[in-house]
């Protein structure tokens, strides 16, 4: 949905744990939308869409360079427990990348 929606919306974080300390202060809703694109879609933003256009769109990749929804599916599942994550500067977070996309684990 985060790239689709040019990072409008955000990714969930799929853990329950604290939140970062800039979002502590707020009380927390949680609404659990699933949805999974077919794999031949290209994960690209929806730049026709108005709301996109007012509030900007964050582009991870050159729409031509955008996997579709397969690769990036395989490549999450496929790194799963396999990657060295790394520490990032924010305390209790490990970084990595998969397809060239910064993925943020918060621990």
């Amino acid at each position: 949905m985060e790239f689709l929606s040019g990072g409008f919306y955000k990714a969930t974080i799929h853990r329950v744990i604290q939140p970062p300390s800039d979002q502590r202060g707020y009380t927390r809703l949680g609404v659990f939308y699933f949805a999974i694109p077919d794999d031949d879609v290209r994960l690209v933003p929806m730049s026709e869409s108005p709301v996109l256009q007012k509030h900007g769109i964050r582009r991870r990749f050159e729409d031509s360079e955008a996997p579709t929804a397969e690769v990036w599916r395989k490549g999450r599942t496929a790194a799963y427990g396999q990657s060295n994550l790394k520490k990032a500067e924010e305390n209790g977070v490990e970084e990595e990348y998969i397809n060239g996309v910064l993925v943020k684990h918060y621990n």
